[in-house]
Order: C-alpha cells, then structure tokens, then sequence
C-alpha cells in the first residue's frame, strides 16, 4: 500500500513538474510567436510608407540612431525634394523572402530580412535608343549585381528588382525600426548600430 501512495505521489509530482516545464515553453512560444507577429505588422506598415511615399510614418521607422548622422529634419526634407523632382524611381512591390529567426542582444532584439524590391523609372528621354541603352548600363552598374533591370522600350520604362537585407531591431517598449544591412556596414565605425549585433553579423 506504501509503495502504490508513493508511486501515486510520485506521478503527481511529475505530471505537476511536467505541466510547469510545459507552461514555461508554451510562454516561449508565445512571446516567440508576439515578436514575430509584430514584427511582421511593422514591415508591412514600412512597406506601405515606402510604397506611398508616405515620409513621416517611413521615418518613423528608421532606427534613431541613423538621425545622429543626419537630422530627421534634413532627410525629411531630402526625400521630400527628391519625390517631387519626380526623377527617383517609383517603387511598386516590396517583398520579404525571408525573415530569420528573432535574436536577443544586451539591449533588446534583432532580425535579419531578405527583401526584394521593384521599383519602375521612366526613361527621361525617348525615343532615343542610345541614350537609354546608356542609362541602362548606368543603372546595372549602380543598382549592383544583386539587380535585374529590364526595359520595356515602348512604354520607355526600366523596371527594377533590387535584392537587398535590412536589420529589424527592436528595443524596450518602443516598436520595430530598420536600417538597411549594407548601410549598417558603411558606418560601422560610427557606432549608429549597437556593436553586438554588428559582431554577430560578420
């Protein structure tokens, strides 16, 4: 009879230590799975600025430390001399193909996306082939080998597939903000993104 009320307590204690361990996991889970979600809503919203030309909700979701390089007020006031010129290419569709997994560091979280991005410019001159073909190769050795440029020369319209990475940090309270990877890189030694992640990227 002692050996049967032991085994019973026995099972009690560790369907009681199991239910805890699966509880703590099912929270990982879920935050895992709220900071994903979340981080998701954020890129769409990031998208849809970008795509509407929508600069004070875009800049909204620059990382603040980028504006220690150039005030909030200046790039504001660049883009908005640059959408109006209407020389800049129009963007159409941003894509992310890959979004990786949610990663700590001393200040908060990070992740790495893979993005793909079309934009549409219009040739400024036409129907001059040799002028666009000109601006063709100008563009391929700007945009970079990760582009594919095509020209529909009809409608004398480049169309442009950029791949690119952006780092998603998110610290405290405050929401998701991005930088792009390579501009990351080039100011590395400003220390505008935080050292841990710059580490944990080479």
């Amino acid at each position: 009879m002692k050996k049967i009320v032991l085994l019973s307590l026995s099972l009690l204690v560790f369907t009681a230590c199991t239910g805890i361990l699966d509880s703590s996991k099912n929270s990982v889970i879920t935050e895992k799975s709220t900071q994903r979600s979340s981080l998701e809503n954020a890129l769409n919203a990031y998208s849809q600025a970008t795509i509407n030309n929508d600069i004070s909700v875009l800049l909204g979701f620059v990382y603040p430390k980028v504006f220690t390089l150039i005030s909030k007020e200046r790039m504001h006031k660049t883009l908005t001399n640059v959408y109006a010129s209407n020389k800049a290419p129009n963007i159409t569709d941003i894509d992310y193909k890959n979004i990786s997994d949610i990663k700590p560091y001393d200040a908060g979280v990070y992740s790495i996306i893979d993005s793909k991005m079309t934009m549409e410019l219009k040739s400024p001159v036409v129907d001059n082939d040799k002028f666009e073909a000109l601006l063709f190769d100008k563009l391929k050795s700007q945009m970079g080998t990760d582009s594919e440029i095509t020209l529909n020369k009809r409608k004398h319209i480049f169309t442009i597939k950029k791949k690119s990475q952006i780092i998603g940090i998110k610290e405290g309270s405050a929401g998701w903000k991005f930088v792009g990877y390579e501009q990351a890189k080039k100011y590395a030694s400003k220390k505008v993104i935080p050292e841990s992640i710059m580490r944990s990227l080479k």
